[in-house]
C-alpha cells in the first residue's frame, strides 16, 4: 500500500497548477495511450490521494488498484471534475455542499464496484478474476 500524503499538501499544488485542474470532464475512452493518458492519470492520482487522505477513505471505497478498474476510475474522475467545478470562482456558494451530497452517493457506488472486484489489500484481481500482487 502506498503512503498517503498529508491532506493539505495537495492544496498548494492545486494553486500552482491551475491549468491541470480544468473542470472539463475527461473522456477516458478516447485518450491515446501514452503521454495523454499518463498525464490525465497523474492529475487524477494526485487528487485521489488527497481525497483518500482528507476523507479517511479505506480500501473498501478506494482500493490501491483503483486505476485498474474502469468503473472506479470513471467515478473518481467525475468526482474530481465536479469538485473542481464546485470550488471554482464561477460556482454558487452552496456548490461545495451539493458536491458533498453527490460524494455520499458516489461512495456507495464506489463501495459496490470495489466489492465486485474482489480486490483486497495487497491483492488485485483483474477483469477475469485472476489474482495479481498489488
Amino acid at each position: 500500500m502506498t503512503e498517503q500524503p498529508e491532506p493539505d499538501n495537495f492544496l498548494p499544488k492545486l494553486r500552482n497548477e491551475l491549468k491541470a485542474f480544468s473542470p472539463t470532464p475527461v473522456c477516458w475512452a478516447v485518450l491515446s495511450a501514452g503521454k495523454e493518458m499518463n498525464e490525465q492519470l497523474g492529475h487524477l492520482t494526485d487528487w485521489v490521494n488527497w481525497l483518500v487522505a482528507r476523507y479517511a477513505l479505506d480500501h473498501r471505497t478506494v482500493p490501491p488498484c483503483w486505476d485498474q478498474h474502469g468503473a472506479v476510475l470513471e467515478e473518481l474522475s467525475a468526482l474530481r471534475t465536479a469538485w473542481i467545478t464546485a470550488h471554482s470562482g464561477d460556482s454558487f456558494g452552496d456548490a461545495p455542499l451539493r458536491w458533498h451530497a453527490e460524494f455520499a452517493f458516489a461512495r456507495q457506488r464506489l463501495s459496490d464496484w470495489v466489492a465486485r472486484t474482489g480486490c483486497r489489500p495487497g491483492e488485485h484481481r483483474d477483469s477475469q478474476g485472476q489474482v495479481r500482487s498489488a
